[in-house]
């Protein structure tokens, strides 16, 4: 069963039966599980965790769910067992590991009391990967290894589920096919056993959170692994390239800049998705604001981001509460048990969502990669900050998750709080400056448009006696979104013959500089229809002479034109003033429209190119008509525009003046 997400949330609905945002994350929830490395079995409900006092084995239970008031999981209460310890202290460095399944029949299976086949206990028999995390490979450690686990469980599949007895193998070393031992921490493996990514370095030396690779002709093996690549040369392996999906095509920053074959990706803390479809991590350093403030600042701990397949394999840096602040917080290991393992997890409704528990955060959070996956966005921006090529926190611009890399660029006064501050997540907050992407073909939908904003007015924008319309979205004659001085919105699209059409909502959105609301405007070529919607409720609707949209070669401006006063006069307009959230241009009418293939634009990279399948759920090819489409529903419903769950403000609001902007 998937629940709605609570009000408490001010959670964000899409109109397509409320489908999450992605790469998005729900808000951070308390966790009983915590610890510093750990690592989850492929069935979901075996979880190893280093806490002080050594290395504990917990049982996920399912069954023991309940959710709280805000309808997200419990997980302080009987979703975890008691654990079990089954390494006392760190006798030699143990730390962060990887639980790798040489024969998933057996991971579990039903056992007696001896791990014996058949009877009422569950065993795991797998093989455990680590590396000595204290020393330095000079002193001997970050050299990685195996030992075997046979681990059973008592009542298996209940709420009383609980690990009772374990024995160990002993420590054998992992080594090259030509000899010669990989070197770094943090090991992932995929669920084949084959692919392992760890944090290294590209000379296969001491971690400097650089993410590599290597592969195994056996699953879990001892020996006759390749030697460590940088993921960046995954897409030119052989090994990689057809079998795992994070291979198939080149890896790209935030802003759509390839990864050279065998340049760095910066990353710490991996954990791959279990059929190699992409890999979570840490993206980014953690400033230090002081000594050791805030704690363990410094390293590659900040920025949790996603890159691979969901993600149109471009590093997407996650919006919402799972990076609670870019300042505060470290954020290190993660790990899922899957989007479909486990049937009461995730409770949260969409097309690729997943449950992730963090150990040194000790919290539980549901994240999606729908947007990514939609595959009718021409772009998307959370408007959260960039991180850069060299894995730093990018302020000055925020990334388009929509495949297309349509980077938005910060001009003058707009600033990223340090903490989360919008309906989801990060918000941009816009003092007289303006976000700019560059003119792109995927800017210019044909058939039809859906301008997205969320809106929080930082107050009544009438500040004089002259006309002081604002600009929400600005693309020259191609299309816009403008909040007049009134409250009211107006969206204009222009044709191919060279009208422009103009729907006013009459309604007006709050300016009372706390309440937010979601504003789209769509427009759909085959049937004329207009539409403009205020938290999707439609406030607007006109139909005009059937015709495609014209575009432009002007660049798309988020929140203003450029320089302006903060008190704009007459026919220039004016910037807005307030924050701004999860803006959108769709290729589509979403609630009107037919779906229509993505355009060439081979200034911005291959485009969303996703294919269904694998790690990722059901499919959401971003390959046009394959997947994602938008298009209406037998009950009038699907469409990708965002409720936020604010109130609507009365249309019999105060009037200063008509609404009509003269430009």
């Amino acid at each position: 069963m998937r629940l709605p997400l609570s009000l408490a949330l001010v959670a964000l609905v899409s109109l397509d039966g409320g489908r999450s945002r992605a790469a998005t994350s729900t808000a951070s929830v308390p966790s009983v599980f915590g610890g510093n490395g750990h690592n989850a079995s492929f069935d979901g409900r075996l979880y190893l965790i280093r806490t002080g006092p050594g290395w504990q084995a917990f049982v996920l239970r399912p069954e023991a769910l309940t959710l709280r008031p805000d309808g997200l999981p419990d997980a302080t209460a009987g979703l975890w067992s008691s654990p079990l310890q089954v390494v006392a202290g760190e006798p030699n460095g143990e730390n962060a590991l990887a639980i790798c399944e040489p024969d998933p029949a057996r991971a579990p299976y039903a056992c007696d009391g001896s791990g014996n086949p058949g009877g009422p206990f569950a065993c795991y028999d797998v093989w455990v990967l680590d590396s000595d995390a204290v020393r330095t490979v000079a002193q001997g450690g970050q050299s990685f290894r195996r030992r075997r686990l046979l681990l059973r469980v008592a009542e298996p599949g209940t709420p009383s589920a609980r690990p009772v007895a374990f024995t160990w193998g002993a420590i054998e070393p992992m080594t090259m096919a030509g000899g010669g031992a990989l070197h770094g921490i943090e090991p992932t493996v995929t669920r084949d056993g084959r692919l392992m990514v760890w944090n290294g370095s590209l000379d296969n030396g001491d971690q400097d959170s650089v993410m590599m690779y290597a592969t195994a002709p056996t699953a879990c093996a001892a020996t006759g692994w390749s030697a460590p690549r940088s993921l960046s040369h995954m897409v030119a392996d052989p090994a990689v390239n057809s079998r795992y999906r994070l291979a198939a095509r080149p890896l790209r920053a935030a802003d759509g800049t390839p990864f050279a074959d065998g340049a760095a990706v910066p990353g710490a803390y991996p954990w791959l998705l279990p059929d190699g479809d992409g890999v979570m991590f840490s993206a980014a350093l953690m400033p230090c604001r002081g000594v050791d403030d805030p704690f363990g600042c410094g390293p590659r701990r900040n920025g949790t981001s996603v890159l691979g397949y969901p993600t149109n394999w471009g590093v997407a840096h996650i919006d919402g509460g799972v990076n609670p602040s870019t300042t505060d917080e470290v954020r290190l290991f993660f790990s899922s048990p899957g989007p479909s393992t486990l049937a009461q997890l995730p409770v949260s409704a969409g097309h690729d969502v997943w449950p992730f528990f963090g150990s040194n955060t000790s919290n539980y959070v549901e994240i999606s990669f729908d947007d990514g996956l939609d595959g009718q966005y021409a772009g998307l921006w959370h408007l959260n900050e960039s991180i850069t090529v060299a894995g730093d926190i990018d302020r000055g611009r925020s990334p388009d998750v929509s495949g297309y890399y349509n980077t938005a660029v910060v001009h003058g006064a707009v600033t990223f709080p340090a903490a989360n501050n919008g309906v989801l997540g990060k918000a941009a907050v816009l003092g007289g400056g303006w976000l700019e992407a560059a003119p792109a073909a995927s800017l210019n939908p044909v058939g039809g448009i859906t301008l997205q904003a969320t809106v929080r007015p930082a107050g009544d924008p009438d500040c004089d006696g002259d006309n002081n319309y604002r600009f929400l979205l600005y693309k020259g004659a191609a299309y816009s979104l403008i909040l007049e001085e009134t409250g009211g919105i107006r969206a204009r699209v222009g044709v191919e013959g060279g009208a422009t059409y103009d729907l006013y909502s009459g309604a007006e959105l709050a300016t009372d500089g706390t309440t937010w609301t979601a504003v789209s405007a769509e427009y759909d070529g085959a049937s004329g229809v207009m539409q403009i919607r205020f938290d999707d409720v439609i406030v607007a609707e006109q139909t005009f002479a059937p015709a495609p949209l014209a575009g432009s070669d002007e660049a798309l401006r988020i929140g203003g034109v450029g320089p302006r006063p903060a008190c704009p006069a007459g026919a220039s307009g004016g910037n807005f003033d307030g924050t701004l959230d999860e803006v959108s241009v769709s290729r589509i009418a979403r609630h009107l429209g037919t779906p229509e293939p993505p355009p060439p634009d081979a200034s911005t990279g291959p485009g969303p190119d996703a294919a269904p399948g694998g790690d990722a759920g059901n499919g959401g090819g971003a390959d046009g008509e394959a997947g994602g489409c938008g298009c209406r529903a037998p009950d009038g419903g699907h469409g990708g525009g965002l409720i936020v769950l604010a109130a609507l403000v009365a249309s019999g609001r105060r009037r200063r003046r008509g609404a009509e902007a003269r430009r």
